[in-house]
């Protein structure tokens, strides 16, 4: 579209969305809700910039995107799909693929009990063999003291969640790693920007994993990446990704088509899915991605001044970290609830659901106690740091435009409610 059409267009946008607010006067349930609309006038004149166009398949604008991304994670590359799940899925597939050359069906991979699932299954489906490990308790992610019993002369690979934000402790990860010869893998769906000493999680195992779903730390409503310094591995996901198709693929010199009496178009090398994300996902992405350092910002102003807050209370209390290394970029508010408290867990979300405060549990809790768990062998064992939080821990939202005051009247609640309760 043209300067003039643009513009005429944003006048528009800006209007209609002006007036949609005026004219939705439903009362929302929630003051305080998980998430909000992060997107606007520039992210839908993109989009329609991509329609009128009709270039709305996997673009120009997506490999745009995959630049700026890799960038910013400081990675050498990044592969757009279409979700963060198919983003875990594409990077297990891609690493057991006989392209991918680093992981073999049947090779054991250590992963968290509390993550999204689908981290589980992508493995799982990719053939690997999971094996749950426990977290830390207070800490929220994998437990560095658990891995050690888990390892056998199988385990090829760990496969970190940096959950809610808080990047995981990678120094004495990256050692055992190193000990064992595994691979790191990394999900970093709810990370977008945490770092660990002066690295981004994203750019520090074989690859990682980010979703921009609606609710995440930026969006493309649904859409996700993988992120890797590792050329064959990039090359290998760009294939599957799109049918093991070799269409748009730089093979750097090398010849993988002579020989063989094909049209070069429509040439295969590769299994693969159709996980292609689309060039409007990419626009949006564009724009969210340059707010992403001042939104993180605001985030983590808020998430210090909720639990610097929450202090003054006795039993509520949020995970532990070394600052000095560990630096999240706050997906969410979790909470854990202290033993002994003289209320539980499931009081302290009622009161907060019916004051119009959203509440969610730490994603699965310990995922080995939902019914999928009868159905998989990997499941079984015990995990008391998972149990802890499946039983003490939730979590509230965290967005962009949260204020002060709004945390001001969160911690009101908590105290509030303490004293109610004692």
């Amino acid at each position: 579209m043209n300067d003039q059409t643009t513009e005429r267009l944003r006048g528009v946008i800006d209007l209609f969305l002006e007036n949609a607010s005026r004219v939705n006067t439903h009362k929302p349930k929630y003051w305080y809700p998980l998430s909000l609309a992060t997107y606007g006038t520039d992210e839908i004149l993109e989009a329609l910039d991509s329609m009128v166009s009709f270039r709305t398949t996997m673009w120009e604008k997506t490999q745009a995107f995959e630049q700026q991304f890799a960038r910013y994670v400081g990675t050498k590359h990044a592969v757009m799909v279409n979700s963060g799940s198919s983003a875990d899925l594409l990077m297990c597939f891609a690493l057991t693929s006989a392209a991918g050359g680093r992981l073999n069906p049947g090779d054991e991979i250590l992963v968290p009990v509390v993550t999204w699932p689908t981290q589980i299954w992508s493995a799982m489906m990719a053939g690997l063999k999971v094996k749950l490990v426990d977290v830390h308790q207070n800490k929220l992610n994998i437990d560095v003291t658990e891995l050690e019993k888990h390892v056998t002369k199988r385990t090829r690979a760990i496969f970190l969640v940096h959950l809610m934000g808080i990047p995981c402790e990678m120094e004495p990860i990256l050692r055992f790693a190193k000990e064992y010869n595994l691979l790191v893998l990394e999900d970093c769906c709810e990370a977008l920007g945490s770092h660990y000493g002066d690295k981004k999680v994203g750019s520090i195992g074989i690859a990682g994993a980010f979703s921009f779903f609606f609710s995440h730390h930026m969006t493309t409503m649904e859409g996700g990446m993988v992120t890797t310094n590792d050329d064959n591995l990039a090359r290998t996901m760009r294939i599957m990704r799109a049918h093991g198709w070799t269409r748009s693929i730089d093979f750097a010199g090398e010849k993988p088509l002579e020989g063989y009496d094909i049209d070069p178009r429509y040439a295969f090398v590769n299994w693969g899915f159709n996980i292609r994300p689309t060039d409007l996902q990419a626009g949006f992405g564009l724009h969210q991605l340059k707010k992403v350092p001042e939104w993180n910002n605001t985030r983590n102003q808020m998430a210090r001044r909720f639990y610097y807050g929450l202090l003054k209370t006795r039993f509520f209390y949020g995970p532990t970290y070394n600052e000095h290394y560990q630096k999240p970029a706050w997906f969410a508010l979790p909470i854990l609830v202290r033993p002994g408290a003289p209320f539980t867990k499931a009081q302290i979300t009622e009161h907060l659901e019916g004051a119009g405060v959203e509440t969610r549990p730490v994603v699965t809790g310990n995922v080995a106690r939902h019914p999928v768990a009868a159905l998989f062998r990997e499941f079984m064992g015990t995990f008391p740091g998972a149990d802890y939080i499946h039983e003490f821990g939730f979590y509230i939202g965290l967005t962009p435009f949260t204020t002060e005051e709004q945390i001001d009247r969160l911690i009101k609640l908590f105290t509030d409610f303490e004293l109610s309760s004692t």
